[in-house]
């Protein structure tokens, strides 16, 4: 059943096509700003950022965060930095390697994350299951341990230590005790109706 909720057809469109592009698009971008500033800061300029106060909407990813990615991608620190620019920037090689490796990072960690999410909500998702915390929260040794009471009231009710100790009996000991007993046929508040073959 599980099987064939799997394979629904899902109808893709192109809105996601799409946001899944524009999403990797943009954590390359940031992976490239990112890069230089981890090569920057290995070279003791320390962290640096594009300028963000150039452009007409001055904010965090400004102009300069655009328009210095060609500069950066060409191995300079110091595009689109504010001036006065630190000493000591990353040279070529630097910023090349630190590129290479913080793209690799956010891609590896992309990827993941949409696999993740993917299987978590995507049209292949498992329906109808409980996650491993909720069947612990319903299932598992914590809420067993809190319905003890309830679920053997003689080992852990109110009134556990009040009911009277098993009898030790001795092997060989044949004395009857109350109540019913194996091999004795059917249970005592039955036994009064019932006839021998004589009275049959």
């Amino acid at each position: 059943m599980q099987r064939e909720r799997r394979r629904d057809p899902y109808p893709w469109t192109w809105e996601i096509p799409v946001a899944v592009a524009l999403a990797t698009l943009f954590v390359i971008v940031i992976g490239i700003q990112l890069g230089r500033s981890v090569a920057n800061l290995l070279a003791r300029a320390g962290w640096t950022w594009p300028d963000a106060n150039a452009g007409a909407f001055p904010s965090p990813i400004g102009t300069a965060f655009w328009t210095s990615l060609p500069g950066v991608l060409g191995g300079h620190a110091d595009a689109g930095l504010p001036s006065p620019t630190p000493d000591g920037l990353a040279g070529r090689g630097l910023v090349w390697v630190s590129l290479a490796l913080t793209e690799i990072a956010l891609l590896t960690a992309t990827v993941w994350l949409g696999a993740w999410a993917y299987q978590r909500w995507g049209p292949g998702r498992m329906r109808g299951m409980a996650t491993a915390a909720e069947a612990e929260k319903l299932l598992g040794v914590t809420r067993l341990r809190k319905v003890a009471g309830i679920v053997r009231p003689d080992l852990y009710g109110k009134h556990a230590a009040a009911t009277p100790a098993p009898v030790q009996r001795t092997a060989g000991d044949l004395t009857e005790q109350p109540g019913p007993h194996l091999g004795h046929g059917l249970s005592p508040w039955l036994l009064h109706g019932r006839r021998t073959k004589e009275d049959r």
